[in-house]
């Protein structure tokens, strides 16, 4: 077993973030500390809501993410590279286009306990938690998530909406 120490583990992503490379070296860090799933549960904290910041500046967001079963979050982007690690349950994202001004399913993929996938900033995805049981992961934003302008999908006509929580509430999906 890997020890895993949360407080260390931003520090390394708050210096990755401001090196060369940010994009490659938050990668590596997640991929490594991922190795041992069980070792990052141990050490997480018991957050309260769903989603909180566990630290943010300029350079990188770095979030505490649990996704609840009979939830689909609507199709959103990030507009900042995201990379995305799963240490308990897992999460289905679903990837879109916007083709023609229509959101089109390109891809799904499942991410499970120590997998880590990355996003582009203009990847457009959704996210279901699988297997009817809540997913817990890290998230890493290069850049302040809570100020960039983002955008929401329509389900059905692709258009987009202001990331905002009134938005989200409307567009989330009850998969129960």
């Amino acid at each position: 077993m890997v020890d895993f120490n949360l407080d260390d583990f931003v520090q390394q992503l708050r210096i990755a973030a401001r090196e060369s490379e940010p994009v490659k070296k938050v990668r590596d860090l997640m991929n490594a500390a991922f190795e041992d799933p069980q070792a990052i549960k141990d050490a997480m904290p018991a957050f309260e809501n769903d989603d909180e910041v566990i630290f943010e500046d300029d350079s990188v967001s770095i979030w505490f993410v649990r996704f609840m079963p009979g939830l689909h979050v609507p199709p959103h982007d990030h507009q900042t590279t995201a990379t995305i690690g799963v240490y308990e349950g897992a999460e289905d994202n679903h990837f879109y286009l916007r083709e023609g001004g229509q959101l089109v399913h390109k891809t799904s993929k499942r991410v499970g306990p120590g997998d880590v996938i990355a996003l582009k900033p203009e990847g457009i995805h959704s996210v279901e938690a699988a297997n009817g049981s809540q997913s817990c992961g890290i998230h890493v934003y290069l850049d302040r998530l809570t100020t960039i302008e983002r955008s929401l999908f329509d389900w059905e006509t692709g258009a987009a909406r202001p990331f905002t929580d009134e938005n989200y509430d409307l567009m989330k999906r009850s998969t129960a």
